[in-house]
């Protein structure tokens, strides 16, 4: 007779540590399978953990979410709020910041947090309004940037900032679903921030920022700002 290997003891982890490894946890199965899949389930199984523990943890599946919505968007904030204050508010920094914020992250945790922040996966008044409140803490990392770039009052550039993200996040579905390129898109939203920015602060702007955005992908070429190019295309299609 053989004698049964006995299970294995999940590690021990203190309260918060506990809670922290659910919630990354729970951020994995929203980043591969959608909000939509979010349950009390999907996270014990997910951990290999009981159903009791996560309860333990969060005592409704609308606390798991709302916590899992703010574990996705801390990092975010954070990394935002750090690069604006090492980057300051020139428009070249603004376009820099949204491409590695947007291009450079997981895809899965892109479109996790898009959701989250427009709150279209579900129709929850209570995740409604966490979404909301998250988006604008967002874009109050930004307006202070765009009230300066585009001489707008607090109002405005919180509008204004909103849209920017937005176009940016569309743009990065772009990409994602193979219509156009990187560098496609971010040529096309420096040519829509020159185009809003009007005339003589383009011109001012428009070498400075075209390379700064480009450098750390494509060599320095002469002759035209890329800009320039883009609004070509774009004027001819």
């Amino acid at each position: 007779m053989t004698r049964q290997k006995p299970a294995e003891k999940r590690a021990y982890l203190a309260r918060d540590d506990r809670r922290l490894a659910l919630l990354d946890v729970a951020a994995t199965v929203v980043e591969q399978q959608g909000w939509q899949a979010l349950s009390m389930i999907a996270v014990a199984e997910a951990a290999k953990v009981s159903r009791q523990l996560v309860y333990q943890h969060f005592t409704s599946v609308d606390e798991l979410m709302a916590d899992t919505m703010s574990h996705l968007f801390r990092s975010r904030y954070e990394n935002i709020r750090s690069s604006i204050g090492d980057s300051g508010s020139d428009l070249a920094g603004l376009i820099r910041i949204v491409e590695q914020q947007t291009f450079d992250e997981n895809p899965a945790r892109v479109r996790a947090l898009w959701q989250m922040i427009t709150a279209t996966y579900s129709e929850n008044a209570e995740t409604s309004r966490m979404g909301m409140r998250l988006r604008h803490l967002l874009t109050k990392l930004w307006t202070p940037v765009v009230m300066e770039q585009f001489a707008l009052n607090e109002p405005q550039g919180r509008a204004l900032a909103w849209m920017l993200n937005m176009a940016f996040w569309g743009a990065h579905q772009l990409v994602h679903d193979g219509e156009i390129n990187r560098k496609t898109a971010t040529d096309l939203f420096t040519w829509m921030l020159l185009r809003l920015m009007g005339p003589e602060t383009a011109k001012a702007s428009a070498v400075s920022t075209t390379v700064s955005a480009s450098e750390s992908r494509t060599p320095k070429t002469a002759g035209k700002p890329k800009v320039r190019r883009v609004k070509a295309n774009t004027a001819s299609s």
